[in-house]
């Protein structure tokens, strides 16, 4: 009897507990998912023994990218129990030529009878994902690659993070602009954070809430980028009432959104003054976060 495909991939001495998979993008598809609520599942379209299947699948990894992602710079984490509760776990295949190799497995709520999955048991199976004493473990020196088969709602999202793309591969796009700009955590967050300000959408809110004590990491990081920003503008207009300030910094938010930084800056222009474009930041956070209290912490 042939050896499994997987355990070529076997834990031998070195795992990792495996508590959190990531769904990482770029930005611009980060602001489709924020738009339409929900990571829509697509059809394979790779080199995967599935893309003549009509399998639809959402695409997850446990690994942290030290040179920077493959994939794209916004990170939406989930928990992996409650990922993998009740799901059917399916061998699909190794991809041996990719930097480092990659196993994938495949999970599904419903039985998948077909020949180009396997079956797997990670109590008993001795591949790269394992569940020992209760413990989840996975292979980090591979590059894990969880299909599942379901959308995922932005309520399912445990976590937010903005992460580096590495500066020589993209998986998704050969001609990726954020693989050639590089752009910082800080930047892509407050790009980000302009989205939802100018749009005025809430999905992401529980991942960007001031504490108690008014700080919260993410939107600290994502703030702080759009006030050096604002620095850099030189004002010279007439706008000063707060109603007016507030719909000119909408627009310039909506602009460094998608990437017009020279646009949001010239339109920013109108507004009399640093202090009363800095206000209008304040007040569009303040009431977006329902946090009266907050303010840039520097």
């Amino acid at each position: 009897m042939p050896q499994p495909e997987w355990e070529r991939y076997k834990i031998a001495d070195k795992y990792a507990e495996l508590t959190t998979v990531r769904h990482i993008v770029h930005l611009p598809v980060a602001r489709r998912i924020i738009e339409d609520g929900r990571i829509k599942s697509g059809l394979v379209f790779d080199k995967s023994r599935l893309n003549k299947s009509r399998i639809s699948v959402t695409w997850l990894s446990a690994n942290n990218w030290s040179l920077g992602s493959l994939y794209g710079t916004v990170e939406f984490q989930f928990d992996w129990e409650k990922l993998v509760k009740h799901k059917k776990i399916y061998w699909v295949e190794a991809m041996p030529n990719y930097h480092p190799p990659a196993f994938r497995f495949l999970m599904a709520f419903e039985d998948i009878a077909s020949p180009l999955v396997t079956k797997y048991d990670p109590e008993k199976d001795d591949g790269p994902l394992r569940r020992v004493d209760g413990k989840w473990r996975w292979h980090p020196d591979f590059c894990s690659e969880f299909m599942v088969a379901d959308d995922f709602p932005l309520s399912d999202i445990s976590g937010l993070d903005f992460v580096r793309h590495h500066q020589n591969y993209c998986r998704t796009k050969p001609d990726c602009f954020e693989k050639i700009a590089d752009p910082s955590p800080q930047t892509t967050s407050g790009k980000l954070l302009s989205y939802v300000l100018a749009h005025g959408v809430h999905a992401l809110d529980k991942h960007m809430q001031p504490d108690g004590s008014g700080r919260n990491r993410l939107l600290d990081m994502a703030s702080a980028w759009l006030s050096i920003g604002f620095n850099q503008v030189e004002y010279a207009g007439s706008v000063a009432s707060n109603e007016d300030c507030d719909s000119v910094m909408k627009g310039a938010l909506a602009l460094f959104a998608v990437d017009k930084m020279d646009d949001g800056k010239r339109l920013l222009k109108l507004i009399a003054g640093s202090a009363q474009s800095v206000s209008a930041l304040t007040r569009l956070i303040r009431i977006h976060f329902g946090s009266p209290t907050w303010d840039f912490g520097l």
